[in-house]
């Protein structure tokens, strides 16, 4: 297994030391105030070794969470998802940038990936790319999974999960049909589900324990067949079929009851559907042995009791942990007698709080979880430097972002801007906000999540309460924890560059060879490496970054009648084990089927229809420029449109690259040979994504070249950095169906060909040239659903940042999404419209 370097493991350090040295301070702060109430608050002993060893196993083990804003919640065939993600520590969500990948995979209702991309850091922090959906892909529910290699330490439930909607209205429906009247989808699984009438109920006494001779609540969840929260009510009774309580849920099945259990009876509940379908469940057993943590919440304090058999005086000293996503953030000790205690919320971040109750071993007596709102959150303000906008118009738009305290933060996030005529947005799907606060710290599906942080929701408190009633906080043992036994993530080592690893073997006894060398030889002559079998013939490489698609010849020595047999391990990824929950039809049905027809005919004027007739304008389509086709399937759409290009032509006529470039109008080449400068600038030198010297220029032959393209624009070389600002010089070579054809040389044993999963280029997000008056007349309709995306917008020192982009032709609403993470951990999650006319 790989260590970790020195330099890693101090950044991981200095990280971690910040999470922990927070949650002392808010243990020392609360303390303050609980103390004016309860004198008894100094640390014991036992609770000293518990905290240390919670916080230990933070240290250890420090966790990513990953959340992706995409541009809209459904897409259609021969679109592009634009995501952005971000990369935060799963106890005190500041920016962590621990793995070098994030994997992001498109899934369909089956749990099959139907596309994997593996996306690497611009500028070193910020992860952005795209999926391209194919003209082919079936219509249905889909989803997108993002996570890193070391996050398969954790449960998959701890993986980000978000579904998405795919229509295709380019080659037919594929089963899936729109009434003309409703709109409505009628699919065969919409009828198959229909069919089952099956349900279940679940209870959940507060605090784990029903607990005799108590006035005790007990939290319900309903769900249906698909997953999903459905409605009941009904009544328990005892075992004497004696009624006791009647119950309903309030809110997507979930609900709450209260009764007083007696010892040795036993209880159970009548349950009714909304479709008149009843079942009987039987609630958990009455204790007289347990006790039960409950809990009220005030907007200014925690209040905790512990409910004891019968209600007798405890003669023990218990002990109160308070952990908020998994690092203790209060403590106390409740002595024998006492009815409990008080804390504060002020300073307390916001997040799902664990309450722990132990007994002098540091062994778990109950639990119940609660959330906790906090004054945390960013403030992103965004001003339009108009009240409505015309056809084709100019949006110029200023941002000041601040913290919750009201200082300027100077930080990035992503924008998104989508056309409320073709995007209806759901305001109680997932957002940062919900993901990270919320979902991200349950194990479990939780329907409507931002539902909980709509300011309009009047009762926010109560529904949070019962979800925290029915659901549990799991990334950590904390029972083995506490005994001191950590979870310490090594069956997958953190993911810091590319490793090619496998055997070299005698055949066919399959035995290892040591000190055999293997070579791996990258694009003909552009990268060359070797490395050395250990003693049991295993060896291991980490090979520099190459896109996807590139491939890798490796060989192993052989020596002249040997038979030896090279073996490279694959890449290997996580099976999809937890399905997502799809519902039963896709919502805004008519927005849906006018989403669908603009995408197509979008689809159609940018790829191929011959010609279309609209309102007695006949339009025809453009020629398909080959070289911008090669630039977005090769370079991602780092850029669009170069300085200068040499095409075949050029090179068939060349002797070498480096005469070659002199003819380009800007380019300086030294007398020597051995420097090259655009403007008085040293150009970033790529070839086919892989930067390069001028040294290498020497060993291209022009034969093997595709096209040239010569960038000098500052826009042209926005998306390549620092690196690029003196210029880029790009280099294709030709793909093998570009050379001429060639009898296939037959590999030995010894050889590999591999193609390992490479890192996906970002593409730029087309933003339409309006200012040119000849493209504001252009007579082809602009049909985009997703006006505009930027996945990285940066705010200065002052917080301030701009945006500019164009309206499209059809007139409404637009809704603006911006979402990020502060470098201080809080939340950026801001929506406003625009108007249209």
């Amino acid at each position: 297994m790989r260590t970790v370097s020195s330099d890693l493991k101090f950044k991981i350090y200095s990280q971690v030391k910040k999470s922990i040295i927070f949650g002392f301070v808010l243990i020392f702060s609360i303390n303050l105030f609980a103390q004016e109430s309860a004198p008894d608050t100094s640390i014991p002993k036992t609770n000293e070794i518990a905290i240390t060893h919670l916080t230990n196993q933070i240290k250890n083990f420090p966790q990513e969470k990953i959340y992706l804003h995409i541009d809209k919640p459904y897409y259609s065939a021969g679109e592009r998802i634009w995501f952005r993600a971000y990369m935060v520590h799963a106890t005190v969500h500041t920016p962590f940038y621990f793995s070098r990948y994030i994997y992001v995979e498109l899934i369909n209702a089956h749990n099959e990936v139907v596309l994997r991309k593996k996306i690497r850091p611009i500028d070193e922090t910020q992860f952005f790319g795209q999926i391209d959906l194919s003209p082919d892909i079936a219509e249905g529910w889909y989803s997108i999974r993002a996570y890193t290699k070391f996050m398969q330490n954790i449960d998959e439930d701890y993986f980000f999960r978000q579904r998405v909607f795919i229509g295709n209205s380019l080659k037919g429906l594929n089963g899936i049909t729109i009434d003309e009247n409703t709109g409505s989808y009628n699919s065969d699984f919409k009828k198959a589900t229909e069919q089952k009438a099956d349900f279940d109920v679940q209870f959940f006494p507060e605090g784990g324990h029903l607990i005799a001779g108590n006035l005790q609540m007990v939290g319900f969840k309903a769900i249906s067949k698909n997953g999903l929260g459905t409605d009941v009510s009904g009544r328990i009774v005892d075992e004497q079929n004696k009624d006791i309580c009647t119950f309903k849920s309030s809110h997507i099945g979930m609900g709450i009851l209260a009764m007083t259990p007696e010892a040795g009876k036993t209880y159970s509940a009548i349950c009714e559907n909304n479709r008149g379908l009843s079942m009987t469940v039987k609630l958990p057993e009455v204790s007289v042995q347990h006790y039960a943590l409950v809990m009220k919440q005030s907007p200014a304090l925690i209040n905790v009791s512990v409910l004891t058999p019968n209600a007798k005086p405890r003669t023990d000293t218990l002990y109160l942990i308070v952990n908020l996503r998994g690092l203790p953030i209060f403590q106390s000790s409740l002595l024998p007698g006492s009815a409990g205690i008080s804390f504060s919320k002020k300073g307390v971040s916001s997040g799902v709080a664990q309450l722990l109750l132990l007994n002098k071993n540091d062994e778990i007596l109950s639990e119940r979880m609660l959330y906790i709102s906090g004054e945390d959150k960013a403030n992103l303000n965004l001003t339009l430097d108009k009240p409505y906008y015309m056809k084709r118009d100019a949006v110029h738009a200023t941002i000041v972002l601040k913290d919750s305290k009201g200082n300027p933060v100077e930080g990035n996030f992503s924008i998104s801007v989508t056309d409320d005529n073709d995007v209806k947005i759901d305001p109680n799907e997932t957002t940062i906000e919900s993901y990270l606060l919320l979902q991200s710290d349950l194990k479990g599906y939780i329907e409507n999540p931002n539902w909980y942080f709509n300011p309009a929701n009047k009762n926010t408190s109560f529904q949070m309460d019962l979800l925290m009633l029915t659901q549990g906080w799991e990334r950590y043992d904390v029972p083995a924890v506490l005994a001191g036994n950590y979870n310490k993530g090594r069956g997958f080592p953190l993911e810091q560059g590319s490793i090619i690893s496998g055997k070299v073997q005698n055949f066919p006894a399959r035995r290892g060879l040591p000190k055999n060398n293997v070579t791996f030889l990258v694009h003909k002559k552009m990268g060359f490496d070797m490395t050395t079998t250990d003693y049991h013939g295993y060896f291991s490489l980490k090979y520099p970054e190459y896109p996807d698609s590139t491939k890798i010849m490796i060989q192993a020595e052989k020596k002249p009648g040997a038979f030896i047999e090279l073996v490279v391990y694959p890449d290997t990824f996580p099976k999809v084990g937890v399905s997502c929950v799809y519902p039963d039809d896709i919502k805004q049905n008519l927005a849906m089927k006018g989403f669908l027809k603009k995408s197509r005919d979008r689809y159609y004027y940018q790829n191929g229809m011959k010609s279309v007739t609209l309102k007695d304008v006949v339009i025809t389509a453009k020629k398909v420029d080959k070289n911008k086709k090669i630039r977005d399937e090769r370079a991602g759409g780092m850029y669009s449109y170069p300085s200068y290009t040499f095409d075949q032509e050029a090179l068939s006529k060349a002797t070498n690259l480096v005469n070659l470039l002199m003819q380009a109008p800007g380019v300086m080449v030294s007398n020597n040979g051995t420097s090259i400068t655009i403007r008085n600038n040293t150009p970033l030198i790529m070839v086919d994504n892989m930067e390069c010297t001028m040294e290498d220029l020497s060993t291209i032959n022009p034969s093997d070249v595709q096209m040239i393209d010569i960038l000098k624009d500052p826009s042209e070389t926005i998306m390549f950095g620092s690196k690029g600002q003196g210029g880029v010089i790009y280099i294709y070579l030709k793909r093998m169906e570009d050379r001429e054809a060639k009898e296939p040389e037959e590999m030995g044993r010894n050889q590999v060909e591999y193609i390992p999963l490479g890192y996906s280029l970002p593409a730029e997000f087309y933003v339409p040239r309006y200012q040119v008056e000849e493209n504001r007349q252009d007579p082809i309709p602009d049909l985009r659903s997703t006006i505009f995306w930027k996945p990285v917008v940066k705010s200065n020192a002052n917080g301030q940042a701009d945006i500019f982009f164009y309206t499209a032709d059809t007139p409404g609403t637009y809704t603006i999404t911006a979402e990020g993470i502060t470098p201080g951990g809080e939340i950026i999650h801001y929506q406003g419209k625009l108007n249209r006319k």
